[in-house]
C-alpha cells in the first residue's frame, strides 16, 4: 500500500457522504423514519437537522395528497427500486407552498436474507431545466398563434395594394430568419455535443472513484489526498501535486478568494459552500481559463478534536453555466424576434409555413436533447450509488465473464497485483481463487441480482509468488440497467485481518488475566456508580465469609468493615470529586462467622464518562492479614524500644544539663562547647525517638486527635517565633496571615508546622529567606512554607511523603534524618480530612503547603 495516501475510517466516509453536494436521505422501517439527511437534501426540503429520527410525513406534512409516501411504502414492501424524472413536488418553503421539479431514485437496500433494511433516496433539483423547457414551449405557442393569424393575413394581402412594394423587404426578412434558424441549429448541435462530452467525462469519473475531492492539510494547505476526478479537472498527476502546498501547484489562486476561505474554515470550524463560482486555472495545454465550480469546504479534525485539514469537494459546472447562458441568450433573441414579428404581422404571412417547419425541427431537437439528458441522469444515479456504497477498496467487474474494468490502488494492494489485471477476467487475474468460493458467489450474484455480504472471510491471495492469508469484510453489489438486468458487479472490501488478530489476542490476554487473578487468591469487584449494582467474584465472597452462591451487596460488604475504618473506605470509594482516578487503601474486615479481624488491601480504578463524570468503580481485594500482623509486631517492637530508650535518654539529658551548669560556673570553654553539642545531639535523638513512637502509635491505631477550637494564625506566629530563636542563620517572614479559627488538634497541627519550618531551614543552607503564608481559599485554610534552597527532583516528589523515604544526593548526604517527619505530617493532615503537597524546582527552592477544612 502506498503510505503517502490517507485511509479514511468508516466514520470519516460517512461524514463525506453527509457532506456530499448530491441530495441524499435514508429511511428505515415501514413508517419511513428519517435516519440520515445530508445538507443538500435538507436544503431541498427547507428543513433543519431536527427532522432526523421522525417519520417523513411528520417532517413534511405537505406531502399528504401527493404520491411520494405511497411510492416509498411500495418500495419498502416489494423491494423494487423506483425512479422518475421531471417530477413536480409541492414543498413548504419559508411558509409558502411552492412547486419544484426533481429527478429522483428510491433504492431498496437489502440485508443478507433479501429483506429491505432501508431506502436510499437521492434527488436532483431540475426546476431550472423545466422552466427553460416551459419557456421554449411558450415560444412554440407564439408560433402556433402566428399560424392562426395566417388567414387574416391572406385577406389583408388581397386587400393590400402595396404588397408588391414590400416583397423585397419580406425576402430580406426571410433570409434573416433562415440565418437565425441555422444559428439555433448549430447551438443545439453544440449543446448535444457538450452533453456527449459531459457523459464521457462522467463515465471516466465513474470508473475511477466518486466525487472530485481533495484534502488540504495544515495552514500551508499541503495536498495530502486526491482522487482521479480532481486530478483530471486540474490536468495533473498525483506525483505533481501530492505533498506540495496548493498555492505552489496553483500560484494563480493567490489572488482569488479560495486561500482565505481555507484559512477561515480551519480557524472557525464553519463549513463554506458556494455554487457556480468562477475560478481561473492555468492549465498547461490551454493556458489561463475561467471555469465555474460548485464547491464545499468542510473542516477535518483529529482524535483530540483539533482541526487539522480541509476536505474540499469541487464539481466542475462550467458546461452547465455556459449552456444556461447560451439558452438565456437564445431566449432573449426569441423574445426580440417575437417583438419584431408582432410589428410585421402583415409581412410575415408568406413565411408562416417555413416557421412551422423550423418549429417542428426544434421540437425534434428538444426530444433528442431530453433523451440525452435522461441518459446522463441515469449515469449520475449510478455514480451517486458508487459514492454512497464505496468504503475503501473497490473493483468493477463487467459482464458475466467478470472482466476487470476498473480497480483502485487499495484493492490492488489487497490482491497483491498491479494494474496489468485490468481487461482480464477475474479468474485470470486471481488464479488462486480456483479453490475458493468467490467465483461461484460472484456468478450467483450476477444471476440473482442480489448483493452478497461477507464478514471476516478467510481469503488467500498470492503476493509475489507467496500465498498470503487475510480476513476481509466484503460486498458483491450487482449494478443493473434500465431493464433491471445485471451488467456489472462492484466488489468492495475492507481488510480486517489486524482487527481480528487483535481481538483474538485480547481474548487470550483476558483469559490469562482471569487465570492469574484466580491463582493469586485475589477477589475482584465492580460497582456501578449510578445504579449502585455490585458485582463480586467468588474469591471476594470467600474473603467476606460468604458461600459462592450467596448474594453480597455493597451495603453488606461495607457493614463488615469496623466503624473505626468504615468512613475512610466509604470516602475513598464514594467520592466523585477526586482528581485521582485510582485508589489504594488498607483496612480490616470482620468476616461473617469469624471473631478475629482480617486485614485486606483494595486496589481499584475509577472509570470516567466522556463528560468527565464517574461511571463505575472496579478493583481487586487481597488478604494481607499476615503481612499486617508482621507490621503491627514490628511497630509494637519499635514502640517498646523507643519507649525504653526515652528513660536513659532523659537521665542523660539531666546529667548533661548539670555538667553544663558547672562548666559555665568554672568558665571551662571546652567543656561548655562539648556539652552544648551533646545537648544538641540528645535533642535530635529525642526527636527521632518521638517520631518512631508516633509512627508506632499511628499504625497501631493508638494515636487520637484531641480537637479544639483555636486561632490558626496565633499558632503560626508562636511557632515562627520559637523557630526563629533557635535559627539565627535564617530570616523567617510571615508574608500573609489570615485571622481564622479552626477546629483541630492544636499540638499535632503545630508539630506539622514545626516540621515544615525545620525542613525549610535544613534544605536551604545557602539561601537565608523563608516565607510563611496563611490564607483562606474556597472554605479551606492553607498554610505554606516557601524556601529558596536546593529544590527537589521531579521523580522524588511523588514519594516524598512515604514512610522512611529520603531524598538522596550530594547536597543531602550530610543532612540527618530517617524520613519520618513528612510521613507523620501527611498522616496527621489526612486524619483532619485535609491534604498536603509540595511544588519544587531544582536550584530555585520548594513550597510545602497543606489545606484544612473550615468547619
Amino acid at each position: 500500500m502506498n503510505n503517502q495516501y490517507q485511509i479514511f475510517t468508516d466514520q470519516e466516509l460517512l461524514e463525506i457522504l453527509t457532506l456530499s453536494p448530491n441530495a441524499t436521505a435514508v429511511y428505515t422501517s415501514e413508517q419511513l423514519i428519517i435516519q440520515l439527511a445530508n445538507h443538500a437534501m435538507l436544503n431541498i426540503w427547507g428543513r433543519d437537522k431536527n427532522v432526523i429520527g421522525i417519520p417523513l410525513i411528520e417532517a413534511l406534512p405537505e406531502l399528504e395528497g401527493q404520491p411520494f409516501i405511497d411510492i416509498l411504502k411500495n418500495v419498502w414492501n416489494t423491494g423494487i427500486t423506483y425512479q422518475n424524472v421531471n417530477t413536480p413536488a409541492n414543498l413548504m418553503i419559508d411558509g409558502n407552498l411552492k412547486t419544484f421539479y426533481y429527478d429522483f431514485i428510491y433504492r431498496a437496500v437489502k440485508n443478507d436474507s433479501g429483506k429491505v433494511k432501508c431506502i436510499l433516496h437521492t434527488a436532483t433539483d431540475v426546476t431550472e431545466r423545466n422552466l427553460n423547457h416551459q419557456t421554449l414551449a411558450q415560444a412554440r405557442n407564439t408560433f402556433d398563434a402566428l399560424e392562426t393569424e395566417q388567414a387574416l393575413n391572406e385577406e389583408l394581402m388581397a386587400a393590400n395594394e402595396e404588397l408588391n412594394s414590400i416583397n423585397e423587404e419580406m425576402l430580406n426578412m426571410q433570409q434573416s430568419l433562415m440565418d437565425l434558424n441555422n444559428e439555433l441549429e448549430q447551438r443545439v448541435a453544440d449543446r448535444v455535443r457538450d452533453l456527449a462530452e459531459s457523459e464521457k467525462q462522467l463515465e471516466e469519473i465513474l470508473n475511477q472513484m466518486p466525487a472530485p475531492v481533495v484534502v488540504l492539510r495544515g495552514s500551508n494547505q499541503v495536498i495530502e489526498l486526491t482522487n482521479q476526478s480532481i486530478l483530471s479537472f486540474w490536468n495533473k498527476t498525483k506525483e505533481e501535486v501530492i505533498g506540495k502546498p496548493m498555492l505552489t501547484v496553483f500560484p494563480e489562486l493567490r489572488s482569488q478568494p479560495f486561500p482565505g476561505q481555507w484559512k477561515q474554515v480551519l480557524e472557525t470550524g464553519n463549513a463554506i459552500a458556494n455554487r457556480e463560482t468562477p475560478v481561473i486555472f492555468n492549465k498547461e495545454d490551454i493556458g489561463p481559463k475561467r471555469f465555474f465550480v460548485d464547491y464545499y469546504y468542510q473542516p477535518l479534525t483529529d482524535y483530540s478534536g483539533k482541526r487539522t485539514a480541509v476536505l474540499a469537494t469541487v464539481i466542475d459546472v462550467t458546461d452547465k453555466v455556459e449552456s444556461r447562458k447560451k439558452l438565456e441568450e437564445s431566449e432573449s433573441k426569441l423574445l426580440d424576434m417575437n417583438d419584431e414579428l408582432s410589428t410585421l404581422n402583415e409581412e410575415m404571412a408568406a413565411n408562416n409555413e417555413e416557421l412551422i417547419t423550423i418549429n417542428e425541427d426544434l421540437s425534434q431537437t428538444r426530444e433528442s436533447l431530453l433523451k440525452t439528458i435522461n441518459k446522463v441522469a441515469k449515469s449520475e444515479a449510478r455514480f451517486r450509488f458508487l459514492v454512497q456504497q464505496a468504503p475503501v477498496a473497490i473493483c468493477i467487474l463487467n459482464g458475466r465473464e467478470l472482466i476487470v474494468e476498473s480497480v483502485n490502488d487499495m484493492m490492488l494492494d489487497i490482491f497483491g497485483k498491479s494494474t496489468d489485471i485490468i481487461g482480464k477476467t477475474y479468474a485470470e487475474a486471481l488464479p488462486e481463487f480456483e479453490d475458493q468460493p468467490y467465483l461461484k458467489l460472484l456468478d450467483e450474484t450476477f444471476i440473482t441480482g442480489k448483493p452478497y455480504f461477507g464478514n471476516e472471510a478467510k481469503t488467500v491471495f498470492e503476493h509475489n509468488g507467496e500465498l498470503k492469508t487475510g480476513y476481509y469484510d466484503f460486498i458483491f453489489q450487482p449494478i443493473q440497467d434500465e431493464q433491471d438486468i445485471t451488467t456489472t458487479i462492484m466488489v468492495v472490501a475492507v481488510d480486517v485481518t489486524e482487527k481480528l488478530l487483535s481481538r483474538t489476542q485480547l481474548q487470550r490476554t483476558e483469559e490469562m488475566l482471569r487465570f492469574s487473578v484466580e491463582a493469586a487468591n485475589v477477589g475482584t469487584w465492580h460497582l456501578n456508580h449510578k445504579t449502585r449494582e455490585f458485582f463480586v467474584s467468588a474469591q471476594l465472597k470467600k474473603l467476606f465469609g460468604y458461600e459462592t452462591e450467596a448474594d453480597l451487596s455493597y451495603e453488606q460488604a461495607v457493614s463488615h468493615i469496623p466503624e473505626s475504618h468504615r468512613y475512610e473506605v466509604i470516602r475513598a470509594i464514594g467520592s466523585n470529586n477526586s482528581s485521582d482516578s485510582s485508589y489504594n487503601i488498607e483496612f480490616p474486615i470482620l468476616a461473617a462467622g469469624e471473631e478475629n479481624l482480617r486485614w485486606v488491601k483494595a486496589l481499584g480504578k475509577f472509570d470516567l464518562e466522556s463528560d468527565g463524570s464517574f461511571n463505575h468503580f472496579s478493583g481487586v481485594v487481597m488478604d494481607i492479614t499476615e503481612q499486617k500482623e508482621d507490621e503491627l509486631r514490628k511497630n509494637d517492637f519499635i514502640g517498646m524500644v523507643s519507649h525504653e530508650l526515652k528513660t536513659p535518654l532523659t537521665s542523660l539529658n539531666g546529667y548533661t544539663q548539670i555538667l553544663l551548669q558547672k562548666a559555665q560556673k568554672s568558665e571551662d570553654r571546652f567543656n561548655i562547647s562539648a556539652l552544648e553539642k551533646v545537648t544538641s545531639q540528645i535533642k535530635k535523638m529525642t526527636s527521632m525517638i518521638n517520631g518512631f513512637l508516633n509512627i508506632s502509635r499511628l499504625e497501631s491505631g493508638k494515636i487520637h486527635l484531641q480537637k479544639e477550637r483555636f486561632f490558626f494564625d496565633k499558632l503560626i506566629e508562636e511557632l515562627v517565633e520559637e523557630t526563629q530563636l533557635t535559627t539565627p542563620t535564617h530570616q523567617i517572614t510571615i508574608v500573609k496571615s489570615a485571622h481564622v479559627e479552626i477546629f483541630a488538634d492544636r499540638d499535632k497541627i503545630g508539630s506539622v508546622i514545626s516540621n515544615l519550618l525545620s525542613n525549610a531551614v535544613k534544605y536551604s543552607p545557602q539561601a537565608k529567606d523563608i516565607e510563611v503564608i496563611c490564607e483562606v481559599k474556597e472554605k479551606q485554610v492553607r498554610f505554606s512554607v516557601k524556601d529558596y534552597g536546593m529544590g527537589i527532583n521531579p521523580h522524588d516528589l511523588e514519594k516524598l511523603f512515604d514512610r522512611f523515604y529520603r531524598v538522596e544526593g550530594n547536597q543531602t548526604q550530610h543532612i540527618s534524618g530517617f524520613g519520618i517527619g513528612l510521613y507523620l505530617s501527611a498522616e496527621i493532615i489526612e486524619r483532619h480530612h485535609g491534604n498536603i503537597a509540595v511544588t519544587s524546582e531544582i536550584g530555585k527552592g520548594s513550597t510545602f503547603y497543606f489545606n484544612l477544612p473550615l468547619n
